[in-house]
Formats: structure tokens, sequence, C-alpha cells
């Protein structure tokens, strides 16, 4: 028995290092898209409905990342827009969860820590005497902007609406309009700091972050 616990470790210890799910890959093909250079790693997450999921190029996809669209019992058609769009450079942790009816946009550069949860729709509860879980669901499309930073355990709420270069800090619970630049924590998640052209960081950084030489630095758009 302790030979076979070893080898069965041993084989899970190499499939976890070795075994990916690339753009090459059979599986890669349930995908809508799924660019160069992207990867979803052993052991992979549930994948429902993935052609309406469409991965952009040089993503990294942790184990175990749940990639939804529908019900379970649902069959979504295969000629409309994506419901689940993940931009180039995406980088998202192990046990991430996205779950979508509507439209959900992760644009270039997010990252996501592990354990993030992400979705577009959500039962009502209106009538006061059918289960929740049978009541109708109402949906809005999220989308998450470029380069922002999602902590660990964050949810994202349908409706919310992120903007570029934010910080969402382990544990929020994100809906709304969240401006570019900003900083947010809390339940619900409320704008902490946030960064303008004018102002620069407000309130102010509570410690210098020094520029590290060969460290990239970010470029302004109107100036890349």
């Amino acid at each position: 028995m302790a030979l076979l616990s070893g080898a069965a470790h041993g084989a899970w210890g190499w499939a976890s290092h070795h075994i990916r799910i690339t753009s090459g890959h059979p599986m890669a093909r349930r995908f809508g898209a799924m660019g160069e250079g992207s990867w979803i790693a052993f052991p992979p997450g549930d994948h429902l409905n993935a052609h309406a999921v469409h991965i952009g190029r040089d993503c990294g996809i942790s184990a175990e990342v749940a990639l939804l669209v529908g019900m379970p019992d649902e069959r979504w058609p295969h000629d409309g827009v994506p419901v689940i769009s993940i931009g180039d450079r995406a980088v998202i942790g192990r046990g991430c969860w996205f779950n979508g009816r509507d439209r959900i946009v992760v644009e270039e550069d997010v990252t996501f820590a592990p354990h993030v949860y992400v979705t577009d729709h959500n039962h009502t509860y209106a009538d006061p005497w059918l289960p929740v879980g049978k009541q109708i669901m109402q949906s809005d499309p999220v989308r998450i902007g470029s380069g922002t930073w999602l902590g660990t355990n964050v949810v994202v709420l349908p409706g919310a609406d992120i903007g570029r270069n934010c910080a969402i800090a382990a544990g929020a619970v994100v809906r709304g309009t969240i401006p570019d630049h900003s900083v947010v924590a809390g339940v619900p998640a409320k704008v902490v700091r946030r960064w303008t052209k004018d102002g620069g960081w407000r309130p102010p950084l509570s410690r210098e972050v020094p520029v590290v030489e060969g460290w990239p630095v970010g470029v302004p758009p109107d100036e890349g």
C-alpha cells in the first residue's frame, strides 16, 4: 500500500509540473479561443460550455480554475458572442471561479490571487415563499480593467465595472463602478485611496516605493 501511495503521489506531482492545456493541446479546442503562449495547469477546474470562453495570448491559468457559462444542464449556443473573455497576459491564481451568463470581460494584464470569485448573475429573492435557489436570475455584465490586481478571496458581483490599474484588497466584495487607479477594500468594497493625474495619490502612500534599477517602469498611455 505504501508503494502504491508513493507511486500515486509521484504521478500526481509529475502531472502537476509537466501536464498543461496549451493552445496546441486537443483539449484547447473546447474553448472558443485560446491564444498562443497561454496554458491551464493540472488539474484543471470545471469547464462548462467552454466554447463561450475566449482566452487571450500568454495567459497563465492555475490549477482548479472554474470557467463556467450557464447552468449545469444548459446548452449554450455556439454562434453567439463569448460570455467570458480573458485578455492577453492575464494571470489567474489557483481555485478562482468565473460564472457567467451575460458577459464577463477581463482586460489585458489582470492578475488574480487564489480563490477569487467572479459572477455576472444572481438569483432574485422577491418571492417570499419560493426557495431562493429556484427563483429567476438577474444578470448584469462585469468588466475588470487592464492592469488590475485582485487579492485572495475577492468577490466580484454582477454589474461591477472595475477601472484600469486598480488594487482590490483581499476579501473585498466589489459592486458598482470603481474608477481607474483606485485601491478598494471592505464589504461592500469602497475606495480607500486613488491616484489622479492632477493630485497624485490621495491619501498619500504610507510608504515610499523606491525606483529599483532594472525594474520596469510604467508608461502613460498617451506617451506610449
